[in-house]
């Protein structure tokens, strides 16, 4: 069976919580769409992130990626991802639109092998633990109403998007701890915005405050920082969320010594192919991957698969609160009492498209 067309289509939502208050407007989606020769269809969706407008990364899909894959065999995306892969270091097409395609490939080669995406790429497990990740807030109150909420909804863990400022997140940090108590997993994600003395203050807090990991503290590629602030803290240091180069570039930050954990995610990696070799790097080297979150429900729902697959990984990150990123699809992941997200039952990723939703919000 091979592929006989690639389509996009572009809508909107509102702006997603953790970037309403950097970008203004609406949030703009592209549904991938990749067939069979038998009518068969697999869909990824596509955030398009910076305030971009959808149409470029369907543009990259439509008019570089397309021709690549037209007439290939439809069961084995892995096939054709290095054709895919060698357009994104040359800054030809975005990481996101290899993304887009390659899980919409996935999406399809499973449900024409009738099996579950995790199957194909393992099947170790049907289900994981999630992680509940913040937005921002200007007070402190604000982040522990937003624990709390978690906490009440089944989650036992919590990832804090915090001010930046280290005084004013270390303060944040020991809120969180109190609030939480000494049982909640703790993790807070600086945004690569501290400098190197800065950054060692905050660790030995949250060191001090028993965190389970402190995420990504020091700008992209500074290697020999991350190399030395590891050497001084005991806490988990993990990073390479969004390093250009794919697995490549995980490679030569693993060899530098810059994390104890790489950040995982089917949208900043090149796809469930991307995930898959990222994941290979790091077990050659003795490094875990940890859950990054998709960037859209369908793509998270590709995390779970690709996770529950191939890895030990045992928390998926869920960004809360949920329903405001709960768009383009019928059905969306759930978190169920005990902090659990299942995979869905069926061939492929087991997400449709909420059809008549994508044609209200049409931007192209």
């Amino acid at each position: 069976m091979n592929i006989r067309s690639v389509r996009t289509l572009c809508f909107a939502q509102p702006m997603v919580p953790i970037h309403a208050g950097t970008f203004a407007g609406m949030q703009e989606l592209v549904l991938t769409v990749v067939e069979a020769d038998d009518g068969t269809e697999g869909y990824s969706l596509a955030r398009a992130h910076g305030g971009q407008a959808g149409v470029v990364i369907a543009n990259q899909v439509e008019a570089s990626l397309r021709p690549l894959v037209l007439g290939r065999d439809a069961a084995d995306p892995a096939a054709v991802w290095e054709s895919l892969a060698a357009l994104e270091p040359p800054g030809y097409v975005s990481v996101f639109a290899i993304s887009a395609l390659d899980v919409a490939l996935w999406d399809l080669a499973g449900k024409l092998r009738g099996l579950p995406v995790a199957q194909l790429c393992g099947g170790r497990r049907n289900a994981m633990q999630a992680y509940a990740s913040s937005c921002h807030y200007d007070t402190v109150d604000g982040y522990i109403g937003d624990l709390q909420a978690a906490l009440a909804l089944g989650f036992a863990a919590y990832k804090v998007h915090p001010f930046y400022d280290p005084q004013c997140d270390i303060a944040l940090a020991a809120a969180l701890r109190e609030a939480a108590g000494p049982e909640v997993r703790l993790m807070l994600d600086a945004a690569k915005r501290y400098g190197p003395s800065d950054a060692l203050r905050v660790g030995e807090a949250l060191q001090a405050l028993a965190y389970h990991w402190y995420e990504e503290p020091l700008p992209q590629q500074d290697w020999a920082d991350y190399r030395r602030l590891r050497e001084a803290l005991a806490i988990p240091v993990i990073g390479g969320e969004t390093l250009p180069g794919l697995h490549g570039a995980t490679a030569n930050a693993l060899d530098a010594g810059a994390f104890d954990a790489v950040l995982c995610d089917v949208y900043w990696k090149g796809g469930i192919t991307g995930c898959l070799k990222t994941m290979q790097v790091c077990a050659a080297r003795g490094v875990p991957v940890a859950s990054h979150h998709g960037a859209s429900a369908l793509m998270n729902l590709a995390n779970l698969h690709v996770l529950c697959g191939a890895s030990d990984v045992d928390m998926l990150e869920v960004l809360v609160p949920q329903a405001p990123y709960h768009y383009g699809l019928r059905e969306y992941l759930r978190v169920d009492a005990d902090g659990m997200v299942r995979l869905p039952v069926g061939p492929g990723l087991g997400g449709q498209p909420d059809w008549a939703y994508i044609e209200a919000h049409r931007t192209g």
